[in-house]
């Protein structure tokens, strides 16, 4: 019995070593059994719900494609749910081995068929669910306890403590007074009108680590609103724990938990006085603060609100070339986090005319005025050829109903037009005459227009009308946008060694310029 082995163990909480012991176990199966070993596959640190694809489960993947070479009669695991825990991609493994002529064989089960396959992919599964629903009741004993059932936030310490039991006690924190100290700080500077970039520079000056132990910056100072997150808005701090802000959502298509913000009608509160760190007074005089910028939550989809929003690159560190002035652009890690050397600023028009002008240049490259005559040639040709294939079969319906509306014409003319049948047919066959006919109508008014001889000259003429384009409002200045932020792939930003301003470096996207054509 030619034998693939395969293992797979699914958090780094596990032991590294489970991969190993389960390979192990199965060769001595396999040795018992006098099978042969022909192959073995593994994957570690992977959930068994993270699908079957090369980037999901490389191990996996590798094994199934190793059985589509036909000389393979059998994958032995220790138990279905090292091979998924997703009844779907159960089935999906199980189907792919039989379709190669392989069976999948498990030390708990033995031979894995139909009935035992689908039994044990609905228990797998299943399993996850259960451990989740147990972990969120066990967090929730463990909050109602005043203990922490989430991750350590800035502040704050991790006290390990031996119960009476023997056992270790978790969730129990103390206030790290270095680091409360920072926070009473940042409350205490922006109580006191100082903004968050200044209170973000003098940190990152003075080399004091941000919650992350990276630099600070402002969004690490304000949070979020929704999830209650960031220096200023962290209840924990006025001696609120809260528990239930957020819930992992299992994502079906890319396989992966994204976190959702529950309503705060289901959030959990529990005092714990002594992990304050503000007074009552500071967090309801910054709450205040925020009253007064707060909003409605954003639901609908975002767009650009200048012409490069998003497409500027510091070409010192990376970060974002963005608006740091009602009309100057220029590094957003420089002004948030002042770890970025290039200070260097651009005006919004100088910024959009210079881009403009090396787009200008990219697409008038003849290279690529060739590529765009060649593209809508063949969109041309494509949909001529369309037309001409949706006509021939409406022209002969249509000749069929004009010979047949002729005969009913004759017979009734002949004294068949008391009989109320043919009147009803010649009625019909009218009826369908006309719609066949506004059909062909309709083929006419949609055919393209002939390619013209002058094509390169008006891709030009549009090119040079593209600023025209940006300066009227409304609809067509969105699709004169949106096809020039199409083209652009990036733009990068650094210093100019000549002088003072920067130099702006355009990648285009050449793929995008057919795009232009409609």
């Amino acid at each position: 019995m030619r034998t693939i082995l395969y293992a797979r163990y699914s958090s780094e909480l596990q032991n590294a070593l489970s991969t190993v012991d389960q390979i192990a176990s199965l060769r001595e199966r396999a040795d018992r059994e006098g099978w042969t070993i022909i192959d073995t596959f593994a994957d570690e640190e992977i959930s068994g719900r993270a699908g079957i694809g090369e980037m999901q489960r490389p191990g996996l993947n590798a094994m199934l494609n190793r059985v589509e070479r036909g000389d393979v009669d059998q994958v032995l695991a220790e138990a279905t749910d090292r091979i998924a825990r997703h009844s779907g991609d159960a089935h999906a493994v199980r189907e792919h081995l039989e379709h190669f002529g392989a069976r999948l064989f498990t030390l708990a089960d033995g031979h894995v068929d139909e009935i035992t396959g689908t039994i044990k992919g609905l228990m797998d599964s299943r399993f996850l669910k259960d451990l989740a629903d147990r972990i969120r009741r066990g967090q929730r004993g463990q909050h109602g306890r005043g203990f922490n059932a989430g991750g350590l936030a800035y502040g704050y310490n991790v006290v390990k403590k031996i119960g009476e039991d023997g056992e270790i006690v978790r969730g129990i924190l103390e206030v790290n007074e270095e680091e409360a100290a920072i926070v009473r700080r940042i409350f205490d500077e922006t109580l006191a009108g100082v903004s968050s970039r200044a209170i973000v520079k003098a940190l990152n000056e003075e080399g004091i680590p941000s919650p992350s132990g990276k630099l600070w910056a402002t969004n690490v100072i304000h949070g979020d609103r929704v999830r209650a997150n960031g220096i200023l808005r962290n209840n924990l701090y006025r001696g609120v724990m809260v528990y239930g802000r957020t819930r992992r959502a299992y994502h079906p298509k890319t396989r992966r938990y994204v976190a959702r913000v529950n309503p705060v009608s289901e959030w959990r509160f529990v005092d714990v006085p002594h992990l304050r760190i503000v007074s009552d007074a500071q967090w309801k005089a910054i709450e205040a603060h925020y009253a007064a910028f707060d909003g409605d939550i954003r639901t609908k989809k975002r767009h650009p609100k200048r012409l490069l929003s998003g497409l500027g690159k510091c070409g010192v560190c990376g970060g974002t070339w963005t608006v740091i002035s009602p009309a100057k652009w220029g590094c957003s890690t420089a002004k948030n986090k002042q770890a970025c050397s290039n200070t260097r600023t651009i005006s919004t028009a100088l910024y959009e005319q210079r881009t403009m002008g090396q787009l200008k240049q990219i697409l008038l490259n003849p290279d690529a005025i060739q590529l765009f005559v060649e593209r809508y040639n063949v969109g041309i040709r494509k949909r001529l050829a369309e037309a001409t294939a949706n006509r021939a079969p409406l022209e002969r319906k249509a000749a069929d109903l004009r010979g047949r509306i002729s005969r009913l014409v004759d017979a009734i003319a002949d004294g068949a037009g008391e009989f109320q049948e043919v009147k009803d047919r010649l009625r019909t066959a009218r009826a369908d005459l006309a719609d066949t006919e506004h059909q062909l109508k309709a083929l006419d008014d949609a055919a393209p227009i002939a390619l013209p001889d002058d094509l390169a000259d008006r891709y030009r003429i549009y090119i040079a009308q593209l600023d025209d384009a940006l300066a009227t409002e409304g609809a067509a200045r969105e699709r004169a946008a949106s096809a020039i932020r199409e083209l652009i792939d990036t733009l990068t930003l650094t210093p100019n060694k000549a002088g003072r301003g920067v130099e702006i470096q355009l990648t285009g996207h050449m793929a995008n310029i057919i795009n232009l054509a409609k």
